[in-house]
């Protein structure tokens, strides 16, 4: 597995792809304050206990889709629900509860929580680079696999597109190669000139890899992404 597939200097590339969740802010720390939130929220309110396993199952089918779509329960979901609709129907089914309490606990306390918190955490070098990029009649587009908008607001990013798999026009996740062909299309710019940013291979890597893009993947840690920022 190789982290870095550049061909040319950062600077050089017109195109810049921008993941958002671990990428534009740093997951891990991130991750135990939302631990500490989601804990006292629970302690205070009780009956949203249940919420939190309904979270943890919509996370894991969302990281893992194309294998859950298809078992037995994918099955007997409508083929005429979005991708993020299916989703919520999965976890209704699994957990015997409605789809909207799905979709509700899945707004609050992955959509909502976090925009209070997510500002402690940012990658200020992203941020500076994309304003920078930006600022010097280059793009900067974000893709995630979750909704952006609300996230780049509370992080203080503007970019010059925002893509989500759940995006009609999408409707599939990373690493599935469609997302980065939507951005493409958009974009009238040659291959050698788009560089993909992530911060995980099996998921950025491999989109940019399907496309025939270069990508850069990011370590987890500050003080590794800063020896890294040095180097490039």
């Amino acid at each position: 597995m190789n982290n870095i597939s550049m061909k040319k200097a950062m600077d050089d590339y017109r195109l810049y792809v921008f993941d958002l969740d671990g990428t534009l802010y740093f997951q891990k720390p991130f991750r135990v304050r939302m631990l500490v939130y989601l804990a006292t929220y629970v302690l205070t309110h009780p009956a949203s206990v249940k919420d939190i396993f309904l979270l943890k199952l919509y996370r894991e089918v969302r990281e893992n889709w194309e294998e859950r779509e298809i078992d037995e329960i994918g099955k007997l979901i409508s083929a005429d629900f979005s991708m993020e609709d299916k989703q919520y129907e999965y976890v209704a089914k699994a957990k015997k509860v409605s789809r909207e309490r799905v979709k509700d606990a899945v707004t609050f306390f992955m959509m909502k929580a976090p925009l209070t918190i997510l500002p402690d955490f940012v990658d200020e070098e992203l941020r500076k680079l994309i304003f920078l990029i930006r600022n010097t009649g280059r793009t900067a587009v974000i893709y995630s696999d979750y909704p952006v908008e609300d996230k780049l607001k509370a992080l203080k990013i503007e970019g010059d597109a925002m893509y989500t798999s759940s995006d009609e026009r999408i409707g599939t996740m990373k690493p599935d190669a469609k997302g980065l062909q939507v951005i493409l299309s958009d974009f009238d710019f040659d291959k050698s000139d788009v560089l993909m940013i992530g911060d995980r291979y099996e998921k950025d890597g491999l989109a940019a890899i399907a496309n025939e893009i270069d990508y850069l993947i990011l370590p987890s840690s500050k003080s590794e992404r800063a020896k890294l920022y040095k180097e490039i």
